[in-house]
Order: C-alpha cells, then structure tokens, then sequence
C-alpha cells in the first residue's frame, strides 16, 4: 500500500500530487477518512472550500506544484525520420542505385561517350533528393496541422468556482483543488472527490470498461474519473488529480492513436494501384522495345554501349515514377487537412477525419431548431396572468396587442401596478428552478430587492446587453425576473446550508426532453432561515404556513397546464383554474406559437411534512408526501400546481439561414426540422426559414408535419409512406431523431444530423456525420459527434457541406490534371522509344515534371477554397466513380491533343518547320568556301526540336493546371482564382523555374536544353544561338495556351456530372461504410479493454505499509 507523505510540501500543501493520486488509485471511502480526514481534511489541505472554490491568488500555486492538467503527446515524427521514410519506395531505390551506376559509368572515360556523362546522374540523383525533401515538408506540415487540430479538439470549457463565483475555465487550466461544477452531459476534467451531488450517475466504461451507469453518493462512492461523462443528475467535485497523475492521463500515455483511412483515401488507392500497373507495364514495354532496337540495329555491346543501357533503365524507371501517382495520396491529405483547418475557421472543429469528405454526400440534413436555425437569444416578450396581457414592446405591434400593457419592471413594482407577490414568486422560481447564470456588466447590475431598476436593453433581433451562461430559456426567465428588480445570485445564497451550496433543496426533477418539464422541491424550514430578505417579502406570503415544502416548476405550456389545478390572479390570490379559463390560456398559447414563439408554464405548489409516525405507504393526498427526500416520483409531486403565468418568448431567426436553406434545397439537399417545440410554433418557424412554403395550406400540411406521439404510433411501413415528404417533427424525442435517422440510412441517404443533449448521441452515432453543438452542446453529444459546430448556426453547417464537396472536388481537379500528364508522358516516352529509339523527354526532365505534377501540382489543386456554384450540383454518391464524365472527356481530348501536338514536332521536316528551326541549326556547311552546299544536321535539329518539345510540355501542363480548376461543364475556368493564393504563388513560381531551366547557361546543360552559346556542343554546327529562338518561344508558348481552348472546346459537349450508380456499387459502398464502422467499433472496444486493463493495474497495490 502506498505510504502518504504528512510532512508539509514546500509551497505548503500537507499531500503530495503523489499522495493525491494514490487516494484516487484506493478510491475508498475508509482511504480518505484516514488518510484525508473526510472531505473536509481534504479541502483544508487543498486550501479550497465547496462555497467559494479556490482563490484566483491561489491557483498558479496550485498550478506550479499538482502541475498542469494535460498529458504531452507523443513526439511526432521528426523531419529526418520522413525524409528517410520517402526512400522505403521501391522505384525510388531502384532510381537512386541506377543514378549512382549512372555516376560511375559517365565518371569513366573509357565507359562514357560524353566528357560530362556523370553529370545526368548527377541531376537525377538531385530530383529524386529534391521529389523526397518536397514529400517530406508536405507530410511534416500535414502532420503539424492534425495535431494543432487535435489541441484545438482536446480543449473543452469547465465550469469551475472561484473567489465564490462560477466561471469558465479551459479543461488544461483545471487545478487541482479547484471545484468543479458538473451537470448532465458534461465531461469530468480530471479526478477528484465529491462535495455535493443530486441524483448522479457516471459513464465510466470507457476507463474501467463497466458498461452500466456508476451512481455516485457523497457517503459511499464519491470518487470519480477523469474524461468519464456525467449521464444523469448533477454535482460539484473538488479536483484532486490531474494531467499524469489521474488515471485517464496514465492511459493516454500508453495509447497510441492510430491513422484510419478515409473513404476517399480507400478508393484513390485502389485506383493509384491500377494506374501503378499500367505505368510499370508501359516501363517495361519501353525498355523491351529500346532493347530490341538496340539489337536490331545491329549493334555490338561494348563498353561505351553500357552507358545506353544504364540510360534505358532509367528511362524506363522514370516512366514508373512518372506513371505511379505518388501524389494522390498526398492530393487528398493536403485537401483534407488544408479544408479542417479552413472549416475550423468556419466554426466547424472536424473530430473524425472521414466526417471531412462524408460532408459532401451528405443530401439529407436533421437539424435542431433553437440555436440552429435560431439565433438562441431567448427574451419573454409576451406574458399571460390570468386575464392580463403583457407585452415587451420593440416598436412593433399590431392591432391584437391594443390591450395588452408593458411588461412588468421593477418600478412598476415599486409603484405598486404590479404584485410584489407574483414578481416574488416567479423570480423565485426563475432563480431556484434554473442552472443558468447571467454575466452582467458592474454598471448595468440591478439593485438588490425591490427598487427602481432599468430593464434590460434587449434589441429587435433579439440580442441583449447582457450574456447568458447556460441555458437560454432559464436565462430569459432571469432576465424577466432582474428587470422586476430582482437578484437571482441572492436567492441561490439563500439556500446555503452547512457549507453545502443547494443544502435547502430537498429533491430536483430535472429536465429530460421526454418529461419536457423541471422541478426542485425547497425546503422552507431550512430556506427560511435566511428568507427575512426584502426580495422575498409577499411571495412567501402566498405559500400555505403550515406547509413546509415548496415546489416550484416550469415546463412546455400544454404539458403544464394539464397538471395545474389553480391560478395565480395578478393580485396574488389563488382561485381555482376553470376549463373556460384552461381554454382562454389555450387560446393564448396557440397566440403565441404562431407568432413563432416558443411558450412556457411557471408554476408552483406548497406540500406538507408527514409527522413522524405516519406509517409506510403513505401518498400524496392533501398536499403531503412521505420521506420527501427519498421520494423520486415526478408524477406525484408535480400536479395540482398553481399557475403562476404563461410567457411567450422570443429566439429570432438567424440571418442569412433561410438563404441556407434556398441553397441546400438547390443542391439537392433535403432539411428536416425536429423540435421540441409544438406543432403550431414548429410549423410557424419552418415556414419562416423556408423549410416549408410559406402559403401551404392546413389541408396538406400532416404530409409534412407530425408530432413525436404521432411519429412514434407509425409503423416502418406507414412512416416510409411520408419519408419523402416528411420536412417536420414537433415535440420530438431524441429517439424519434434516432429513428428518423435510421429510416433515411435504410433507404441509402447519406444523412448528417445536429444534437446538442445527452440523449442525442445515439442518433449522432447513427448519422453518417453527427453534428454536435459547441455551445449548446453536452460532452456526451460532442464525443458521440463527428464535427462540432462551434457556433451552433446552421450556415456553419451549410458551409461545412461545401466543404465536404470541396475535397472531393479538389483531389479530382488534381486527378483530372495528373492523369492528363500521365497519359501524354507515357505515351509520348513509349512512342519515342518505339520509332526513335529514344523518349523526346530525358529522364530528367520527366522527373521535374513528375515533381511539378505530383508535389507541386496537389498543393496547388488541393488547397482551394469552395467553388461558388458547389452547392449547384446533386450530391456525389457515396459509390460514385472517382472519374466524372466531364473529367474523362477533358483528359481524353487534352491528352490527345498534347500527343498529336508532340508528334507533329517530333519528326524532322515537319517539325523543323512548325517550330522554325534556325538554318544555322539545321545546316552544316560541306565546305568552308561552297556555302552553298549543305548537308542536314540531324543531331542538331533534334535537340532543337526536344527542347522546344520540352517547354510546351511544360507549358501545356501550366495551363492545363488552371483548365483542371473546373472539372464539369464550366466555361469560366478563371472563377475565383484571386482567392487562391497558393495556386498564383506555385503558378508563378514554375513559371520562374521553367524560365531558369531554359535560360540559364549551366542549368541549361543539366536539363539537355538545346544551346549554342559558350559550352559549344559537337551539334552546333554553325549555330551560336542562346538556346531556341523568340519566334520558337511563341510557337511553343502558342500551342500551350491553346490547351485552355481545347478544354473550352470539349465543354461545349454538356455531360451530366456523374456516371450512374448501379445498385451493385451502392451495395458495396455500404458494405464497406458498415465494415468501416464496425472496425470502429472494435478499435474503441479495444481501447475500453485497455483502459480497464490498465486501470486495474492502477488499481493494485504498490508496496507495503
């Protein structure tokens, strides 16, 4: 067992981090009550108190001795390490060993026919250093960018106290000693010990591996784990482990994460294998054909034939390099980790990488309504108290809000026009029944108890002056209750009892989207000790004295009304709720909803204390109840309440979403709204933002609108005859979002849903890409996520599915151009071999084009932003080719045209005259003095002819590389390029590369350019000319740029953008989408393994007393 350190530390703490995380390894009770003398020893020790939390004085103390909560990651892989790893290639060896022999053999004089032979394979061995190094950046780089995503993933917000205030930490910021404040959904930062808790229950399987529910109680086990997730009730912890002495960091230090592969990434390497074989059957055609020239010829193998040998070799090995599309793995990495960080920017924090690319297939969306579609900036801006209207005016009103008067604000208090009573009450209930907190601005703070005070400011659009924390409804509700003038903070203060910060609520019911209500029971005994505070003067005199307990509660408007028996008039008197009055608040409700409001009960109810010896079994009758604290059955304690008022609450649309949503209808993607709000308020909503056609009439609309009890009678069948219709569900349940879900999968929709409870995570796991929220959001709905929306808008959401067809639509811009290159490379390297015994393009030069096409060309193509017209087009199939029809026509014609351009100026007489070669090339004079008599200078003029070959090679694939920016029928292929700056830069600097290469004296020689200036080559003849001449430029440069036209050309031929789907392939793809997701599977259960396997190692006994 381990021994606990008692002697004090040096920055005076009584326990090591040591000590902490063996109390946390024993994780018993008997340990800290020993050891720690109770949780009250251990918060002494620590320095902290469950009130007030730590001191901010504190906390880099703190920080500075228990250390960080974070646990390093593993180093990456270093740059060296990659660049050695680029040379476990196969063909890259081959290619290094055979410019070496090329080295060897052009050093040797005897072996050489040239003087500098070995400076080919000299060059060749750069590219091939230089095609590595270049690979070597783009995968560091990549691999920099996932981990800074990673951080950014990593990094969640804690709710902690400090100097006795709630606020917002990051998780790496959590110390320990700090209290922590957990509510359902939420993740657990780091280990540590309960100071309170309400009903609790953890989700501890993937740490222990124990797939039930873990309860959680102060007396018996109220240790918990860090990265565990609370998935019931609530409560407050005092942090005692973190970074590597918690548990969860002792794992993570001994998991390693490994890569998965996309689906994108699967087909692109099924397609680079194929196109591998036939580079490497062209190869060794070519090198089968050189050879047999060789010996047809009729030429004797000798020494100096050896140098052509070796040469034919790495002609040959070149073809694979260049045929081997190296760069369409490296194509789909850089679009997918160029597309994370610029979604990352869009507030869209991709977790699983296949989400990414998933996003742009995507043609089904189920979205949330409040916050999505909304803008969540809750205010009540209607109110009904019996019989009297209120209404918070914004400059708008319409002829129905004539008797209706202004909201009640605390000097309408003050001035006694409105019940100091009811204002109580209901603050009462808007403070107590309520997990949100208000961030206020010391200048705009209202008085405390019943003064003058300013309402806030709240503007048309719904935003306000002050900022909630939590949830948006419970924080309008406060809104109210601050501009009547009260101090919500104050009344929670109230119930401080023993240290313990909620020790005057007997019981809590909260809120779960099946119940669709909240209630907490307040125990008036206890909450009276304190309750002589103005603020609460006349609402208590509304509670029933010999009562002692007090229920206040809040929920969906009809649900509530159903469980009221009386009503709070606006003079504080309670009458009994008539069904003519139950049917006047209807009405008013069905008022509210169509104004697109969202409609809520506050009520209350004062219960009794059962004497003593009141003998088990007990009920409810006459307001009591039996062992109020034990007593967890809603359906009893929340009936026959007193209505206090029903409030109409305002969360405007968010700009710009019905725009969205026009986009997602034009792009062939269906959105589907389900709320928890009713019919007529959902239906009112999805009219405004175009969900549904704002003059559809009540006649048609059940074919498009349900409800979640309606939507849970139907059957497969019955619900599959509306699937396709169905754009609406109200009152839903996160179940009826997972069925939804399930029943468009069934039918081979590619579906992205939105949730933000604990509950939704099923149905985000269902999803093809669940969408979690970032601000709404719990911690169990984001790690069952797939991308987390950070702002909670729906554009986000929108942007995101461009985003998704832009990495498609990116690595098959690149696929377009580098299969273009391939087909031309290869074919005009085998012809050359077959008819002239040599490729027009040396193996060096095809090397540079093979760096300009694969490394250059992916970071250029890859890193573009969204076309504006993506979202025009139908989604891309899952089990679409690779290959659209329009891609297959402009590779096709461009490839054509580039061969039947290259043979035009391969051969002699016509080529010399298409590119006007210079007769000082052509030419040697047979005599010095009969100029007249010439004889031709084949050599001379076919280097000439290969070197402007050359430069339209390289020219055509520059403006074949701006035509690839459009793959389908679009004319406009300049469209947006000024916002792709990586494009321009890589555009512009081959364009200087290219220039270099054919102007500069020494590098001209490297690259076999034709040149004439000062190294006088034996094919000059006469000829002084600085390499090929302007008019020869223009030609070249002429018939490259016609490469635009010929794309132009071919696109006049409209073709659909995609090839059909068979439903063969569309079998296969969910096939393979299902393996996906169950290797998945097996890899967390793997992980779950490990973590209970290390846990129990954790939890074994390290020594002796």
């Amino acid at each position: 067992m381990y021994r606990f350190n008692l002697k004090m530390s040096s920055g005076g703490f009584r326990h090591s981090p040591e000590d902490l995380k063996a109390l946390m390894t024993d994780a018993t009770v008997e340990s800290l009550r020993t050891r720690f003398e109770g949780i009250d020893g251990l918060l002494r020790s620590l320095k902290t108190t469950s009130l007030k939390g730590l001191s901010s004085k504190d906390v880099p103390k703190h920080l500075e001795y228990y250390g960080r909560n974070k646990v390093e990651p593993r180093p990456p892989k270093s740059f060296c390490r990659l660049f050695f790893e680029t040379f476990k290639d196969v063909t890259i060896i081959i290619l290094l060993i055979a410019s070496i022999v090329s080295i060897i053999v052009g050093s040797i004089p005897s072996l050489s026919e040239e003087e500098y032979g070995w400076i080919d394979g000299v060059a060749i061995l750069v590219a091939v250093l230089i095609v590595a190094l270049v690979s070597s950046i783009n995968e560091f780089s990549k691999e920099k960018q996932f981990r800074k995503l990673n951080a950014i993933k990593n990094n969640k917000q804690i709710k902690v106290v400090r100097d006795g205030k709630e606020t917002v930490v990051s998780i790496f910021d959590v110390v320990v000693g700090d209290i922590v404040v957990m509510e359902l959904g939420d993740q657990i930062p780091a280990d540590g010990v309960l100071v309170s808790c309400n009903d609790m229950k953890c989700d501890e399987s993937g740490m222990t591996g124990e797939s039930d529910e873990i309860k959680k109680d102060l007396a018996a086990n109220p240790f918990v784990i860090g990265s565990c997730l609370v998935t019931h009730g609530s409560g407050r912890m005092v942090v005692a482990a973190v970074g590597k002495y918690s548990k969860h960091g002792d794992i993570l230090a001994t998991l390693q994460e490994e890569d998965e592969q996309t689906p994108l990434q699967e087909k692109l390497e099924v397609l680079a294998k194929y196109i591998g074989y036939a580079g490497i059957a062209a190869a060794i055609l070519t090198f089968i054909v050189l050879v047999s020239r060789f010996f047809v010829d009729g030429r004797q193998s000798n020494s100096k034939n050896f140098t052509q040998w070796v040469g034919y070799m790495i002609t040959s090995i070149t073809i694979i390099v260049v045929a081997v599309p190296e760069g369409l793995p490296l194509a789909v990495t850089i679009s997918l980790a160029f597309s994370m960080k610029k979604m990352m920017r869009d507030q869209c924090l991709v977790r699983k990488l296949h989400a990414c690319e998933t996003m742009g297939s995507v043609n089904n969306i189920t979205s949330d309504k409040t916050g999505t579609l909304t803008l969540n900036r809750m205010t009540v801006v209607r109110m009904r108290i019996e019989n009297s209207l209120y209404l918070r005016t914004s400059g708008k009103t319409s002829a129905d809000d004539s008797e209706c008067s202004p909201m009640p604000d605390a000097e309408a208090i003050a001035d006694k026009k409105f019940s100091r009573g009811v204002a109580g009450i209901f603050a009462l209930n808007s403070a107590l029944n309520s997990t949100a907190n208000l961030r206020v601005d010391e200048s705009s703070k209202p008085p405390k108890g019943i003064k003058r005070g300013k309402a806030a400011v709240v503007e048309e659009d719904g935003s306000s002056s002050i900022e909630v924390i939590g949830n948006k409804t419970e924080g309008a509700l406060l809104m109210l209750s601050r501009d009547m003038g009260f101090d919500y903070q104050e009344f929670r203060e109230m119930l401080v009892i023993d240290g313990q910060a909620k020790g005057a609520i007997a019981h809590a019911f909260e809120f779960t989207s099946d119940r669709k209500r909240m209630s907490v029971v307040l125990d008036l005994e206890k909450f009276g000790k304190t309750s002589a505070a103005e603020s609460l003067k006349g609402a208590l005199d509304l509670i029933d004295d010999r009562r002692s307990y007090l229920v206040l509660s809040k929920g969906a408007s009809e649900i509530m009304l159903e469980r009221c028996r009386n009503i709070l008039k606006t003079d504080g008197t309670v009458v009994p709720l008539t069904e003519s009055m139950r049917s006047e608040y209807e009405k008013t409700i069905i008022s509210y909803a169509t104004k697109s409001l969202r409609t809520l009960c506050v009520a209350y109810r004062s219960v009794s204390k059962v004497d003593g010896d009141r003998k088990e079994g007990a009920t409810m009758e006459d307001g009591t109840v039996e062992n109020i604290h034990n007593y967890a059955n809603a359906d009893y304690i929340e009936k026959d309440l007193t209505l206090i008022c029903l409030v109409g609450i305002m969360d405007p649309l968010r700009p710009g979403v019905t725009n969205a949503i026009e986009r997602c209808k034009r792009a062939g993607i269906t959105v589907r709204m389900v709320t928890g709000d009713n019919k007529i308020t959902a239906v009112a909503i999805a009219k405004e933002c175009g969900i549904l056609p704002d003059d559809m009439s009540d006649d048609i609309i059940d074919k498009y609108v349900t409800t979640g009890p309606e939507f849970r009678k139907l059957s497969d069948t019955e619900l599959d005859e509306i699937l396709d219709t169905l754009r609406v569900i109200a009152r839903a349940a996160p179940k009826d979002k997972y069925r939804l879900v399930k029943r468009l999968k069934h039918y081979n929709h590619t579906v992205a849903a939105t949730g933000d409870g604990s509950n939704d995570a099923p149905q985000l796991k269902a999803a093809d890409v669940g969408l979690a929220m970032g601000i709404a959001g719990t911690e169990v709905a984001k790690e069952a996520s797939d991308i987390i929306i950070m702002d909670d808008n729906f554009l986000s959401i929108v942007r995101a599915v461009e985003w998704g067809r832009a990495v498609l639509t990116n690595v098959r811009k690149f696929l377009q151009f580098q299969l273009t290159v391939n087909v031309a490379a290869v074919v005009v390297a085998f012809l050359g071999a077959a008819v002239l015994e040599e490729s027009p393009l040396t193996a060096l030069q095809m090397l540079y084009v093979n760096l300009l096409m694969d490394s250059l060309g992916a970071l250029a193509l890859a890193t573009e932003d969204p076309a504006k017209n993506v979202l025009d087009y139908e989604p891309v199939h899952r089990a679409a080719s690779l290959i659209a029809p329009g891609m297959l026509r402009n590779i096709l014609i461009v490839a054509f045209y580039q061969i039947v351009v290259i043979l035009l100026m391969i051969f002699g007489v016509v080529g010399d005259t298409l590119l006007m070669v210079p007769d000082s090339v052509k030419y040697i004079p047979m005599d010095g003095d009969l100029h007249d008599l010439h004889v031709y200078n084949e050599h001379g003029a076919k280097a000439y002819r290969y070197t402007c070959i050359y430069n339209f090679f390289i020219f055509a694939q520059l403006f074949n590389e701006i035509s690839s920016r459009r793959i389908n029928n679009e004319l406009n292929v300049f469209s947006g390029l000024h916002k792709s700056p990586m494009f321009i830069l890589i555009f512009l600097g081959t364009v200087g590369m290219q220039l270099i290469i054919m102007l500069a004296p020494g590098v001209r020689y490297i690259f076999h350019i034709f040149d004439c200036s000062e190294n006088h080559q034996s094919y000059c003849g006469n000829s002084h000319d600085h390499g090929i001449l302007w008019q020869s430029w223009a030609i070249t440069l002429a018939f490259a740029l016609f490469t635009v036209f010929v794309h132009l050309f071919g696109r006049l031929k409209k073709l659909k953008p995609e090839f059909k789907v068979s439903e063969k392939a569309a079998k296969r793809a969910m096939e393979k989408k299902n393996a996906r997701a169950a290797k998945r599977e097996k890899k967390a259960d793997k992980e779950k393994k490990a973590g209970k396997a290390e846990a129990k190692k954790l939890l074994e006994p390290s020594g002796s007393d």
